[in-house]
């Protein structure tokens, strides 16, 4: 299918914004990877409140991406777009597409960082509450459907 002009702006537009919430979010992503470090848990909760509003900005976007999709009656996801932009290689969607799947890509990895820092720090506040109640072994295992369980033994420090 080839692209008119109007569409070729239209759908221009879409992935311009959407790659600049991409950005945005990178940017958010960044600053929680410093606050989960620096281990300020207001700063984290003030930025989780940005980032939901930025993931939100970028699925709305993404989801005016697939209904303009849709209308030219390409099918849903990458692999559609792909195909479109074979069909019409010398579009400026093609390196706005490029651009945005790159950043998506460093989106993923800095959210499982951050992610990595705060299971981390979960897990060691538990070892510490777990230390402060007495119980002296704590394990974590999983169940055969992945579900977690912990299992603990132990005795009390203190007593009333």
């Amino acid at each position: 299918m080839n692209l008119s002009a109007e569409q070729q702006n239209r759908l221009s537009r879409i992935l311009s914004v959407e790659l600049e919430c991409a950005r945005s979010l990178a940017a958010i992503l960044q600053r929680e990877h410093s606050a989960l470090k620096s281990r300020d848990p207001d700063r984290v909760l003030e930025i989780s409140s940005e980032k939901q509003q930025a993931v939100e900005q970028m699925q709305l976007s993404g989801r005016q991406r697939e209904q303009l999709l849709a209308s030219l009656r390409v099918a849903p996801g990458s692999e559609g777009i792909e195909a479109l932009f074979q069909a019409n290689p010398d579009t400026a969607c093609t390196d706005l597409w490029r651009q945005l799947g790159e950043i998506a890509g460093q989106l993923r990895e800095q959210n499982e960082i951050n992610g990595g820092i705060l299971a981390l720090s979960q897990r060691h506040n538990q070892q510490a509450l777990d230390i402060l109640c007495g119980r002296t072994e704590s394990r974590n295992t999983y169940g055969a459907k992945g579900q977690h369980h912990q299992t603990q033994s132990g005795h009390t420090l203190t007593k009333a």
